[in-house]
């Protein structure tokens, strides 16, 4: 055995030292031509090319900014041209979306995503509440929601817009992330690429291309309720270089001339008492918003209760598109109501009232009315907005069972109580149902509705509720049945 191993050892000494022979000066560095580094050059160019190409017959790319946000996930939005997806297939528009949103009968579409870190087809149709989209990672890589998570993609298929958004605070000022989400019908493939780029707060590279000066007359209100304010739609498309408003995104001006986007009352901002994107609360005067109305115009509410006739300020309220602005100047106005009606003549008197309200049991606390505008107007001879008003500043004071030397102490929305079952008043937890006096400034109404875990069908709950106001009373005296 030991020459065996002697044998074998000898051999490989023997075969190593004639190997050398080529090779004498193996302990120098080779140094390479420059033939050897342009061939290397043009191989490591065809790797990275193939490893960049996208495999798809069809590429769409877009590029869209988003301002990060550390507590909100909204973006911005990308039309994508479904006319040349439904080209490529050969087949309408309207298939293609009905496919997208995997209508029954309709033709079988295919999603996925494409990796941006190696090309490689990932993941199904969607992992977000779309038909059609993903979240991704810093590197575009198929996500989910999470840590990782940094941006997403849904595809609405009413629009033809894939809305782009945010996981909040992961994104940073500057970075860039390019996604690529694909279809496929039959053989052909479509891949739609959306590099995203991420902006700080107020950090917007996006011109003024025109503004538009409006103006609004506004009565100050006890709700939220807005109006509506007519802008030039199709001046403001043209000027965007954009067909629809579903292209389109949102700004506001912060007090120091910075851009602000991050919406928070569906497609606008809350504004101070000098016109500025402020926040909802103590200071707050109006909110834009664009959505509630016809296509040409915005919506313009503001903070019960903040506004008094004569104020008048600036609001600046940005429409967005492909890095311009058109920038809406709206004037507000706040004037006093005019009141259309004459208060009913004579003394105040009291009045009672028996009243039968009631609704059938349900589990989200809705409401039913009985009307008490006449009723009122005639008790206190006051109209309608004076009532309203009265309501608002805490002069008319409704009381349950008695009238009192106190100050009522309202458990419901205000003025009104949750009610227990003896009648008498109590907090939500112990209340089957609840009454108050609904009001703005043309209707007064008195509405209920039950608890939906303390009450139960065939409940009826009596109680009275006294109106006092300009020296004399309403007392309503209510039974309330859950049918």
């Amino acid at each position: 055995m030991k020459k065996i191993h002697i044998y074998i050892i000898l051999s490989m000494l023997i075969a190593g030292l004639f190997s050398c022979g080529d090779n004498e000066d193996f302990s120098s560095v080779h140094e390479m031509t420059a033939d050897e580094i342009a061939e290397i050059a043009r191989q490591d160019s065809i790797l990275q090319a193939q490893k960049e190409k996208i495999n798809a017959d069809l590429v769409l790319e877009y590029s869209v900014e988003i301002t990060t946000s550390k507590s909100l996930y909204d973006g911005a939005a990308v039309a994508v041209e479904i006319d040349k997806i439904a080209e490529l297939f050969g087949i309408s528009e309207e298939e293609v979306l009905a496919g997208i949103n995997g209508e029954s009968g309709a033709l079988e579409i295919k999603g996925f995503a494409i990796e941006g870190t190696t090309h490689a087809d990932a993941g199904g149709m969607t992992n977000t509440n779309a038909p059609w989209g993903h979240w991704w990672d810093a590197n575009g890589d198929l996500s989910e929601w999470g840590e990782n998570a940094m941006v997403f993609a849904e595809f609405d298929t009413e629009t033809s817009v894939f809305n782009v958004g945010q996981y909040p605070g992961h994104l940073t000022d500057g970075q860039t992330i390019k996604i690529i989400e694909c279809l496929k019908y039959n053989e052909q493939r479509v891949a739609v690429v959306i590099t995203i780029n991420a902006a700080a707060p107020g950090k917007l590279s996006a011109t003024v291309v025109s503004t538009q000066d409006l103006a609004i007359n506004i009565i100050p209100k006890s709700s939220y309720d807005p109006d509506s304010l007519q802008f030039n739609l199709t001046q403001a498309l043209i000027d965007l270089g954009v067909s629809s408003m579903d292209e389109v995104g949102f700004v506001g001006v912060n007090e120091d001339g910075s851009y602000n986007q991050e919406i928070v009352t569906g497609n606008g901002f809350w504004y101070d008492m000098n016109g500025f994107v402020g926040e909802y609360g103590d200071n707050a005067s109006v909110y834009s918003d664009y959505g509630d109305f016809s296509a040409d115009k915005i919506s313009l509410g503001q903070y019960p209760g903040h506004l008094t006739a004569g104020q008048t300020f600036v609001i600046k309220y940005g429409l967005l598109a492909n890095s311009k602005i058109v920038m809406l100047n709206v004037t507000v106005n706040v004037i006093a109501y005019e009141d259309p009606e004459t208060a009913p003549a004579g003394d105040p008197e009291d009045v009672v009232v028996d009243v039968e309200l009631g609704k059938a049991y349900s589990d989200d606390y809705a409401s039913v009315q009985y009307d008490v505008k006449e009723i009122l107007r005639n008790a206190f001879k006051k109209t309608t907005y004076e009532i309203y008003q009265a309501i608002i500043s805490g002069e008319l004071k409704l009381y349950e069972g008695a009238v009192s030397d106190t100050d009522p102490t309202y458990t419901s929305d205000v003025p009104g109580y949750w009610i227990k079952a003896d009648g008498t008043t109590g907090e939500w937890a112990e209340g089957l149902i609840y009454l108050s006096i609904g009001h703005n400034e043309t209707e007064l109404y008195l509405y209920g509705g039950n608890h939906p875990d303390n009450a139960v069908s065939g409940d009826t709950v009596s109680t009275k509720l006294i109106a006092v106001y300009n020296g004399a009373t309403v007392a309503l005296n209510i039974t309330y049945n859950v049918e």
